[in-house]
Parts: C-alpha cells; structure tokens; sequence
C-alpha cells in the first residue's frame, strides 16, 4: 500500500477460516446494508480471499465505466456451469462477442417480439379462473421461461427447448446461487444429490440447445429469433462468426440471465399493486386510457409512463444481480484508497438501490420517484440494475419491454389479490425472489 494514502476500512472478528462470509451467509441482505456504514471502501474477507467492498456509488460507476477490471469471481466460478458467455467473458473476447450480439437486441428488433410476448401472457392468464388461487410467482416464472425459450428459438423446434427449459432452469440457477455464495468451492464439488440433479439439468439443457443450433445452421435460414441473428452475425472487422459451441454457451447464458430474473421483477410488482391499491388504480387507468380493449403493441409502450415507474421501482427494491464483482488489471484508485493489480472489487446494487441517504423511506415501493419532477441526478449513480458501463446487461430493453407488455396485458382484466398467510420475505439465495406468492386472480368488470 502507498505510503500516505490510507487503506480501507475493516470490519472487525472475522471468523476462523470463513472471515466474513458467515454473515453473507446467514443473513446476506442485511451484511451487505450494514457495511456502507464502514465508509465508501472497506476491506473484509470471503474465505481466504480479501475483497474490496465499495459503498460509494461514484465509485461503482468509476469501476462500471473502466476498462481496468474483469468480472471476477463472479464470472470465474460462472464460467464453469455456463461456458464462455457474455456474462463470464473479458477483454477483446467480450468486444468481439457483444459486437456480434448486439444487432439481435436492437430496439427494433425486439419490437418484434412484442407479439409472442403478449401472446404468451394472455395464455397465461387464460388459464386463470375468477376467485381460484394461483402460484403467482411459479406463473410468472414459466410464462418468463416460454417467452425466452420462444424469443431464442421461434420455430417449431422451441417446443423441445422451451419444455426442458420450464424443467431445467430453475433447477440450474439454485446451483449457481449456491456456488457463487460458497467462499471455499467445495459446495460444487460434493457428490451431493442437489450438485447431481445441477450437473444433470445443465446436461439435458446443452443436448436440446446444441441439437437445435445444428438444425438451424443445416437450414441456413432467418427465422426471426435470436439464434437466427447469432448464426448469421459476421464480425465487420473480421469476418468471423460465432461457432456453435459459442452459440451454445451465449444462449445458456441468455437462459440463466433472463428468465427467473425477470419473473421475480413481474411477481414484485404485482405482490406490491396488491399491497397498495392507489397504485394499483392509478395503474388500471392508465392501461384504460392508453389502450382500452385493444392489444398492446411495441407503439404503446413510451405512453405507458406510470407502468414504466412502477418497474423502475421494482427493479430498485429487487435489482436481481444483487452483489457484483470485479477484479483489478492494474493498480487503481478509487477515491482515496489505492488497490493492488488483482484485487477484488465486490459491491451490492441492492444496498445502493436502499440507501436512505439517496432514496427516502428506501423499502418503501413509491413508483413515484419516477416521475419526471423527482427523479433526481443523486438518484442516477446508485441505480444500477442491469450494471452498468461496458458490461451493462445486453438484454436490459428486452426485459424491460417484457415487463411493460407483461403487466399492461394482466391489467387489462385482471386484478391480483393478497392470500391471507406469512408474510412474503425476500429469498436471497440466488436472484432476489419472493419466498412465495399465492395470490387470487379477480377478473376486472369492462366500463
């Protein structure tokens, strides 16, 4: 360390062998908002690795916005379940990659998926019956899987996918939860029943995603899907496409980030309309005005002003990437603490997002900090829900546009009412989900 510049912070008691990472452990949400009390950069221990914990959001969007960090430990023990996808990939590799991806998530590309994800919505709630409870956070999640599988793969080949999709994933994600929240790595490498159920369903996932792509890449046609785009991208600067087996890990990548993530975003939101029915009023009269009896289409969407507030207000109580990492490629400052090349930078969008000191009363759901006359330039730094700088999601529009046609489709006609029981609590051990969400389905009167 510098002589004269001063170190970070620590925590004190580490435990034994484990340092900090008992309490990420056991109450992880609560560490990671105790800690911006120890000053904008403090240094604790993960097992045996020291990590940087930055609280200050300037600081987060310095490391966000630099090119002088990796993912970190957050994409190497990713990079093992997932392959080298955009989410584990650094450097050149990851220019060359979110080059060659970024035509299939331009906006009006995705205006093209407007309709599936409309359609699949109404089948979703077609299903439903006035006064019958449902599973809202399950119907979420498999509506959120079938609009991904269908958006990646449209043709009749999806079904496969889409089938093991709904089977397989949520059974990945619990394991990547538990292995990136393992300090040690030793939780992966038991010979346990959940670490084999995890190694079966990523198998089952790469057969039907790996099957597929030969069949598309034997046609050679575009059939207006994700995959078509990812086949037939070809590097201006070079020439090069993406090969098969970097087609396989991108799509399991796209899986992973973008099917539970946005379903907890959506259950949210209604868990929060039925806790406060002004909103929830406010939200009906909108979809009235904006759409009446008619479908919702990608034109719609920038109208949809309060909806879009009541996701931005979601997505602040529940950023699904909750903790971030990132590593140091050279000696680096940030603020007044100087770190060493290699260094571990981890930081949490979720205690950023709750501030009290950026957002008042913070767990309160207020959609209206949204507005054009309250959503201040404080409030920009700290909000990093899809990251930010040269890693920010690819796939932020996409979900977003998924959200608004998702809860402007369910508003038209219905209402979600609360289930008496125990409280909804937040489960942390991957994204951010509800713990559980019944809720009864009340089909809403025309005029």
């Amino acid at each position: 360390m510098t002589v004269g510049v001063p170190a970070p912070a620590r925590l004190p008691r580490p435990f034994p062998v484990l340092g900090h990472a008992i309490h990420l452990m056991r109450s992880p949400l609560r560490f990671v908002e105790t800690l911006r009390s120890h000053g904008d950069v403090v240094r604790i221990r993960l097992g045996p690795q020291p990590v940087h914990w930055v609280n200050n959001p300037d600081l987060v969007r310095q490391v966000l916005a630099s090119g002088s960090f990796t993912r970190g430990a957050q994409g190497d023990k990713l990079r093992i379940v997932i392959g080298s996808g955009l989410v584990t990939i650094d450097g050149d590799l990851h220019r060359r990659h979110r080059r060659l991806m970024q035509p299939a998530f331009h906006r009006a590309r995705i205006a093209g998926y407007v309709e599936t994800m409309r359609e699949l919505t109404t089948e979703m709630t077609q299903r439903w019956r006035d006064g019958e409870r449902i599973e809202a956070d399950r119907e979420f999640a498999e509506l959120t899987l079938r609009v991904v599988g269908k958006t990646l793969f449209s043709t009749h080949l999806a079904g496969d996918l889409v089938d093991e999709v709904v089977r397989s994933i949520p059974l990945m994600l619990r394991g990547v939860g538990r292995r990136i929240r393992d300090p040690i790595g030793l939780r992966g490498k038991l010979p346990t029943p959940a670490n084999r159920e995890f190694d079966s369903a990523i198998r089952r996932l790469r057969k039907v995603v790996d099957r597929i792509i030969a069949e598309y890449r034997a046609g050679g046609d575009d059939h207006g899907d994700v995959a078509s785009m990812l086949l037939l991208a070809h590097d201006e600067e070079t020439g090069e496409g993406l090969s098969n087996q970097e087609i396989s890990d991108e799509v399991l990548t796209l899986l992973t980030a973008g099917t539970e993530t946005t379903a907890n975003i959506l259950a949210w939101a209604m868990h929060h309309l039925a806790e406060r029915p002004e909103v929830e009023a406010r939200l009906h009269a909108e979809v009235e005005a904006v759409l009446g009896d008619r479908a919702v289409t990608a034109e719609d969407l920038a109208s949809l002003r309060y909806l879009h507030a009541i996701v931005m207000e979601a997505l602040r109580l529940y950023p699904q990437a909750w903790i971030l990492t990132r590593r140091a490629l050279a000696p680096v400052r940030l603020g007044d603490i100087e770190l060493p090349t290699g260094a571990s930078i981890y930081f949490s969008p979720y205690a950023l997002q709750r501030d009290p000191a950026i957002y008042p009363n913070p767990d309160r759901f207020d959609p209206d900090r949204w507005a054009d006359d309250r959503s201040t330039l404080t409030q920009r730094p700290s909000f990093v829900p899809f990251g930010g700088g040269r890693r920010q999601c690819i796939g932020d529009v996409f979900a977003m546009t998924e959200l608004t046609v998702a809860l402007a489709t369910i508003a038209q006609n219905w209402r979600l009412e609360r289930v008496s029981g125990p409280p909804v609590r937040i489960d942390s051990s991957s994204t951010l989900k509800p713990s559980h969400l019944p809720m009864t389905p009340r089909h809403k009167p025309r005029g």
